[in-house]
């Protein structure tokens, strides 16, 4: 799968790359704005994607409507409570502390479940 990764956190951001690497997947970015993550999501096939909410400031959840248009499977991981977070999203929230190998789990079995544009294979539009 590719993944996209929106973490302005850098060594959070780069434990993610590297746990979905190892988990055989390609991860996309990191990006620490919504800008290049966007432009990303418009210029390359992606299967999912891990998202902090806050970003610099700016929150993600303009990103993650445009995943939820696009039945792009995402988790929402932050130290937010899930009383900051919209209810559209409060399903995809995991609570920061959590071992980012769990994370990475998380969400592939849950693209696993409820699909991804792309097969596991990367074939598909």
């Amino acid at each position: 799968m590719r993944i996209v990764i929106i973490e302005d956190e850098y060594f959070i951001a780069d434990d993610l790359a590297v746990e979905i690497r190892r988990s055989g997947h390609q991860p996309i970015g990191p990006f620490a704005e919504l800008s290049p993550a966007f432009h990303a999501a418009a210029s390359a096939a992606i299967d999912a994607a891990l998202l902090d909410v806050d970003l610099h400031g700016r929150a993600s959840f303009e990103f993650a409507d445009l995943l939820l248009n696009k039945s792009i499977p995402f988790l929402i991981y932050t130290g937010y409570s899930r009383e900051v977070i919209p209810s559209r999203f409060a399903r995809y929230v995991v609570e920061k502390p959590i071992p980012i190998r769990d994370v990475v789990d998380r969400l592939c079995r849950h693209a696993l479940v409820h699909g991804s544009p792309r097969d596991w294979y990367g074939v598909g539009p």
